[in-house]
């Protein structure tokens, strides 16, 4: 008698995919950070949920359905995340560790359940259902496209106070969106050649596929162009290989020249230099060499989850402030594999080059194997899955944009075994043990995801009271009479009471107490800030430049100090610094201060300012 089976996989699969599509479109205007922190929050609920399938089915020994790639899989996975963890236990500030940097959003919960969705999505989605991959690529492509499209001409249903190209789409911003049409124009491209659908259809995908370069084109982000030039073009070389293999190893050979002398376009080499390299080229270059910087100095534990942009002023080079700026920093390494090694050391660095490593084998294995068809629907999620991985090599980990290389990753992984290890446990007289395993499952599984996700809304609802109290917050300015201030006051204190809050926001209260003329309320905050984080550039600037309002010099010059010893080249602070000293009539340190500055590559206004203001 054969086990009864369960649409457990199928659903898993759809609920694994519109997941992550939700996270990709879902914004909330009516938040201090309207994308990144909404799309934090649907990771959590959506991989608690997941991690309630996952637990029941180890409970039941019902996890790898005989499958050893996903045993293998799960220890890679397990080994990430749990060193991932001794990391962020090890980090000082934990709110930063574990909901990660403001605006960023990449600490431990995330790179967690992260890693949930690519279990599950690995566990539940192979060759039977790979088409549901394409369409759900596919329709969330299409639908930031058009949203790019309004965008472009103005008809942005939000009026966003945005800073850069006006196509931010879904995301926030332009180099995020066109990273992410690109993975999902790889989808769209390679299902016209990958699929049996009819001809209308693969009309229509030809349209989106012009529609969706031309709105990456406006972006005017270049590695959106780049990426689906990487990963098209390697979907081209297997369609024609797998034609004529005579043929097919011409163009690998011609790919492979055109890779090589666009990758040294990129640097500045070669004849594509001039079409390729553009000058943020070279200021990633500042941001990965302090990452490496940070890593060897940090060999094992890396200078904590998230903590990059805490670390980026004592690391950087001499040439960066003089280049672009004294106040200008990062909070991101500008490439995944080296923020993730400079944030969490060699053993989460390791362990996540070997994720990447095992979806890379598992895909190669996968268009080995396959023959016609499968093959290439195999490559297509495989070259979706590589434009994700080139556009990580030169940018950061959006949660709406990593959510599919983490998805994609996974089901790169399940469609490679090629449906031919499916559960064994009906097999050999394991039929009975297999329908109780089954009926257990059935119980036990929404019980667990109900428990998981319970537990996890009440730390999201947290974090939602926040973002939306800080929002409100904004809206009103801060009062200058003392009528408005005592009415001014309860509000504010009622945002500074809940807990787990940001650090940044922390910081934001804090300056609005002490403006609205509560100080020792807004001292406190902002020490309680620089308890927690010694290391808070922000906090130590912002409670010296109050000091120095109220003429405590005293009191400030010993902060700049500290700001000095977190940032050596910071000339600016060093030049205030200098000033304090002489406000507290000591002229032989502002001299000092002022020698510092000239023995800097300092613009000449700075310098000038050295020797006329601190008498270097």
């Amino acid at each position: 008698m054969a086990a009864k089976k369960l649409d457990r996989p199928r659903n898993d699969a759809r609920f694994v995919l519109t997941s992550a599509g939700v996270i990709t479109l879902f914004f909330f205007t009516s938040l201090k950070d309207p994308f990144n922190a909404p799309k934090l929050w649907l990771t959590i609920l959506g991989g608690a949920f997941l991690l309630g399938h996952l637990v029941s089915d180890l409970l039941v020994k019902n996890f790898a359905h005989g499958r050893k790639e996903i045993r293998i899989l799960g220890f890679i996975v397990l080994s990430f995340t749990s060193f991932l963890l001794i990391a962020t236990l090890a980090t000082n500030v934990k709110y930063v560790a574990f909901f990660g940097e403001s605006q960023r959003n990449t600490g431990f919960l995330a790179y967690f359940f992260l890693a949930i969705f690519l279990l599950s999505a690995a566990k539940h989605i192979g060759l039977k259902n790979i088409e549901t991959v394409y369409i759900a690529g596919i329709s969330v492509g299409a639908i930031m496209t058009l949203y790019g499209v309004m965008q472009h001409f103005g008809n942005d249903f939000v009026k966003w106070n945005n800073p850069y190209n006006s196509i931010i789409s879904t995301v926030g911003n332009p180099d995020f969106a066109a990273a992410l049409m690109a993975v999902f124009l790889v989808l769209t491209f390679t299902a016209i050649f990958a699929t049996n659908w009819n001809i209308w259809v693969k009309i229509s995908l030809g349209l989106l596929s012009v529609l969706i370069l031309q709105v990456i084109q406006w972006s005017q982000a270049r590695q959106g162009l780049l990426s689906f030039g990487v990963a098209g073009g390697l979907f081209v070389v297997i369609f024609i290989w797998q034609k004529n293999r005579i043929v097919g190893f011409v163009f690998s050979l011609g790919y492979a020249i055109v890779f090589t002398t666009g990758l040294l376009g990129i640097f500045k080499v070669g004849p594509l230099a001039s079409a390729l390299w553009k000058g943020s080229v070279s200021l990633r270059g500042f941001y990965w060499r302090a990452g490496f910087e940070m890593l060897s100095n940090h060999p094992w534990l890396g200078v904590g989850v998230d903590r990059y942009g805490a670390f980026f002023r004592a690391y950087r080079e001499n040439q960066y402030p003089v280049n672009y700026g004294y106040d200008i920093t990062s909070t991101a390494a500008h490439n995944v594999p080296i923020q993730i090694f400079a944030m969490g050391g060699l053993f989460v660095g390791i362990s996540y080059l070997a994720v990447l490593g095992f979806i890379a084998y598992r895909g190669i294995l996968g268009i080995k194997k396959a023959t016609g068809k499968n093959r290439l629907l195999i490559a297509g999620v495989f070259c979706a899955w590589i434009a994700y991985e080139a556009q990580s090599i030169v940018s950061i980990d959006n949660v709406g944009i990593a959510i599919w290389g983490w998805v994609l990753g996974g089901a790169v992984i399940g469609i490679s075994l090629l449906d031919s290890a499916q559960d064994k446990s009906t097999e050999s007289g394991k039929a009975t043990k297999a329908v109780i395993n089954q009926a257990n499952i059935k119980i036990a599984t929404p019980i667990i995801s109900a428990v998981i996700v319970l537990a996890m809304f009440i730390v999201v609802s947290t974090q939602f009271r926040a973002e939306s109290q800080m929002f409100n917050l904004s809206r009103y300015a801060v009062p200058t009479d003392q009528a408005n201030r005592n009415a001014y006051h309860p509000m504010i204190r009622k945002v500074a009471d809940i807990p787990w809050m940001n650090p940044i926001y922390q910081l934001e209260i804090g300056s609005k107490l002490a403006q609205a003329g509560f100080v020792d309320e807004g001292f406190a905050e902002i020490e309680r800030v620089i308890a927690d984080d010694p290391q808070s550039y922000a906090a130590l600037g912002l409670a010296a430049s109050f000091y120095e309002q109220l003429k405590k010099f005293d009191k400030a010059a010993p902060l700049r100090e500290k700001m000095y010893l977190l940032d050596p080249w910071g000339a600016q602070n060093l030049l205030t610094l200098g000033n304090d000293y002489l406000a507290l009539g000591d002229k032989g340190k502002a001299k000092e201060v002022g020698r510092r500055i000239l023995s800097m590559k300092t613009p000449v206004a700075l310098q000038e300012s050295a020797k006329t203001q601190l008498g270097a």
